[in-house]
């Protein structure tokens, strides 16, 4: 049986013919909590409502510039391969000093065709748009939809340092990983292996940086303070650093006791 109201909880019990008798009614917490969140809502401030929803429009659209930037360089190289290898048959179809023939010659030709083939339905489909030119035109195309709201999205320049510890980093990570699945696929090496922790741990303590280290937010001076724009910049490194406090916490936690 469904109680009454949300505040008051009524308790049945059944006698020996089955009736149901109705008990003490107790009053539930339900209310007490509802109001207890309600006053803790009410204290945000609004200025910290708004930095929390930038602060998550910021990382949507930093993720989605990830993708395309991703996206953007796999085609690229896939169309720069394409044409190395349409320029090389080409050059042994008609440059070179030696006459082709044969299986060979076919090869070549039908080699040719096809790269050409591809690369025109490449274009004609719309691929080359949506993979290269819409990549390229990302913050272009997101100042223009988010400008009503003064703010915009710019790249973050890292220094040499900051970038060549990136770099150790992925290249430390990905060397990890393949050890990781080698060690585990061909040699059927357990987790609890000695080898598997370590290399587990080179991933743990590879992690990328987090936060605004590519892209981010930037109000707009003509429409806010600098004391606004000021709080909005602590807030976010606050933020931030909270978070790669609790994420290094987590990895810790996370890392193989050595036995």
């Amino acid at each position: 049986m469904e109680p009454e109201s949300i505040g008051d909880v009524e308790n049945h019990t059944q006698d020996d013919s089955g009736s149901i008798i109705s008990g003490p009614r107790k009053r539930s917490t339900s209310k007490t909590s509802s109001a207890k969140n309600i006053r803790n809502s009410s204290n945000i401030s609004p200025a910290s409502m708004i930095f929390r929803n930038l602060l998550i429009l910021e990382d949507d659209l930093r993720r989605q510039a990830h993708e395309q930037k991703i996206l953007k360089w796999q085609f690229t190289l896939f169309l720069a391969s394409m044409a190395g290898v349409g320029a090389f048959t080409f050059y042994e179809l008609y440059f070179t000093t030696d006459y082709v023939k044969g299986f060979h010659r076919v090869i070549l030709q039908f080699t040719l065709s096809f790269i050409s083939i591809t690369v025109v339905l490449f274009h004609i489909s719309g691929q080359y748009r949506r993979t290269i030119v819409i990549p390229r035109r990302f913050f272009t195309s997101t100042n223009k939809g988010i400008r009503q709201f003064n703010v915009k999205l710019v790249k973050v320049q890292s220094t040499w340092d900051e970038k060549y510890t990136d770099s150790v980093r992925f290249v430390s990570r990905s060397i990890a990983y393949c050890n990781i699945y080698c060690l585990k696929k061909f040699l059927w090496l357990k987790d609890d292996n000695t080898i598997v922790k370590f290399w587990k741990s080179v991933t743990i303590q590879s992690q990328p940086r987090i936060g605004a280290v590519d892209v981010k937010l930037v109000l707009n001076p003509r429409a806010f303070s600098a004391e606004i724009r000021e709080g909005w910049e602590i807030y976010r490194d606050e933020f931030w650093a909270r978070e790669g406090a609790r994420r290094r916490k987590q990895a810790h936690e996370l890392r193989p006791k050595s036995e």
